[in-house]
């Protein structure tokens, strides 16, 4: 009886092991998926991960942030909080949930969240985000001193840079909003090149297969992330797709529509497909947000001499000329306009 007994114990030992054992599996599988930024099948992973072995707090954690990147709050948020009293996740748990705070507008809340976290190895770019719920509170000054922290910790961070930027526009600092604007643009490049998922994409754009680059990338477009939209956005407009541009700059504008810059790319996506009036309409919000921004007087210039508003043409490329003298372009549509 006793050896019966033993057997049995032995059997269900060994089950608990191989449960065990395979819930480790589908976690690894899905840690290689989530890297690869392919999160719904990382989410499928996790699951089953967790229905093999409950305890695996790591895949729950992984699930949680795997449903954040597919806008899945709610569930994202269910599985956070049960973290939150976790020694090891706490902290990246707040940093999520701190997130979806700020994407459901409960700034309060982001900035407290945010507030409770010290910097370490798994939360790196707290003060990014902090920074910008601050900067959602009209708290100008206290998010323009943590963004200089963070860029001088991080000085690659283009997400910083624009949002630095457009702090210093609120501020009435113009010439500091025009230089961090010029390093954006340099550094996106950066932005890119962090992502796989963006890599990939950049890479067929380059080669010339613009709609098997869409294929590849449609998917990431669908985010509550508007710095990746931008970087889409940025991509297939540098590559002359206009029309797949125009898609994502609607997204990242619906997202963030106080941003000077994402509201000029959608117009200049607008301007080369031809659609003039939407293209006048967001070069002029592009304008309002940031009077001296070079290529929105520009853009916005051009396209109303194309539009035969002669006198207005005349003031804002006026305009454009003084902020820049050498452009050629400039010149001859003031001449056109000067001469009728």
């Amino acid at each position: 009886m006793l050896g019966m007994i033993s057997a049995a114990v032995l059997l269900l030992s060994f089950g608990a092991a191989q449960q065990a054992q395979t819930g480790l599996g589908h976690l690894g599988h899905g840690s290689e998926l989530m890297r690869a930024e392919r999160y719904n099948e990382a989410a499928k992973e996790f699951e089953l991960a967790l229905r093999e072995n409950g305890q695996l707090d790591e895949a729950r954690l992984n699930l949680a942030i795997c449903d954040f990147q597919l806008r899945d709050y709610d569930a994202a948020t269910t599985l956070l909080s049960a973290l939150l009293k976790s020694e090891k996740d706490a902290r990246t748990a707040t940093y999520y949930l701190g997130r979806i705070d700020l994407l459901q507008d409960n700034i309060d809340g982001a900035i407290q969240r945010f507030q409770s976290l010290d910097h370490g190895p798994e939360v790196q770019d707290e003060k990014y985000f902090l920074a910008v719920a601050l900067f959602r509170k009209q708290r100008y000054a206290e998010s323009a001193d943590l963004l200089k922290q963070w860029i001088r910790e991080n000085p690659r961070d283009v997400r910083a840079h624009e949002r630095l930027a457009r702090v210093f526009l609120k501020m009435g600092h113009a010439k500091q909003a025009s230089d961090e604007f010029a390093r954006t643009k340099e550094l996106h490049a950066y932005y890119l090149a962090g992502s796989q998922s963006l890599r990939a994409c950049q890479d067929l754009l380059s080669a010339g297969k613009s709609d098997d680059a869409w294929q590849h990338c449609r998917s990431m477009a669908e985010t509550d992330d508007v710095d990746k939209l931008a970087a889409l956005g940025m991509a297939f407009g540098s590559s002359g797709d206009s029309k797949h541009a125009r898609i994502l700059w609607q997204a990242a504008v619906h997202l963030d529509s106080d941003s000077p810059e994402i509201n000029y790319n959608l117009a200049l996506a607008c301007f080369h497909l031809r659609d003039m009036a939407e293209a006048r309409n967001y070069a002029a919000i592009a304008l309002r947000l940031w009077p001296d921004f070079p290529e929105a007087n520009v853009l916005y210039g051009t396209i109303l001499y194309m539009l035969g508003e002669d006198a207005r043409a005349k003031e804002v490329l006026a305009h454009a000329q003084a902020l820049r003298p050498d452009d050629q372009m400039v010149r001859r549509l003031l001449a056109e306009l000067r001469s009728r």
